[in-house]
Formats: structure tokens, sequence, C-alpha cells
């Protein structure tokens, strides 16, 4: 028997669910093995790499994006290519970040005119 993390586990672990790894692995982030009985198994780095993705789609980046920092995450090495990647994500968020808090300020202002 193949061992590792079972899903079940790799989710709870992880703070999300079953039904968002197999996404992950449908869209070619994630590899676990499988037993002979066909279930998955998630070798203990995937704890890690879950919440690095968690992190990255929570700052506004795509399955699509992350799984072309692949590379960089499992090499530690950056071409120029992730370096473009991560300077126009950077430049995406922040851009974001800026009409967040130009919004806030607005309703700053509109709170503070009807109080």
């Amino acid at each position: 028997m193949t061992a590792g993390i079972t899903i079940g586990r790799l989710a709870a672990q992880t703070g999300t669910t079953p039904r968002v790894l197999r996404y992950y692995e449908e869209q070619g982030l994630l590899q676990p093995e499988r037993t002979a009985g066909g279930q998955r198994r998630y070798a203990t780095d995937a704890v890690e790499r879950i919440r690095l993705f968690r992190a990255l789609i929570d700052a506004g980046l795509g399955t699509r994006t992350i799984k072309e920092l692949l590379p960089c995450m499992e090499t530690k090495t950056v071409s120029a290519e992730t370096v473009a990647i991560l300077r126009r994500e950077l430049e995406r968020i922040r851009g974001h970040a800026l009409g967040l808090q130009r919004t806030g300020d607005r309703l700053e202002e509109i709170l503070e005119s009807v109080t």
C-alpha cells in the first residue's frame, strides 16, 4: 500500500475540502499517488503546497497562473518568464489594493458626512 496522506486528512489539515483538492488535481497542481484500490495518497509536503496555493488564490492569483509558477516552486529556481509572471501579478494585485483603498476612503467620507 502506498504511504501518504489521504484526501480527507489533507483537506482537514489545510482547511479546505476534498472537492477543492480534486479540482487542484484536475488543474494539474497536485499529482497524488494511487493505492491498489484507487484511493489518492498525497505526499507530506502537500500540506505546505496547499497552504501556498490558498495564499496565492487569496491574493488574487488564478490556478492557471499558479500552474505557471509550479516549476519555480518545485525547483526553487526562477526563470526570466517566472519573474515576468510574478511582476505582472504583483502589479495587478497592487492595482487592486489601490482601488480597494480608494473605495474604503470614499466610504469613510460618506460615513463622516452622515454621522
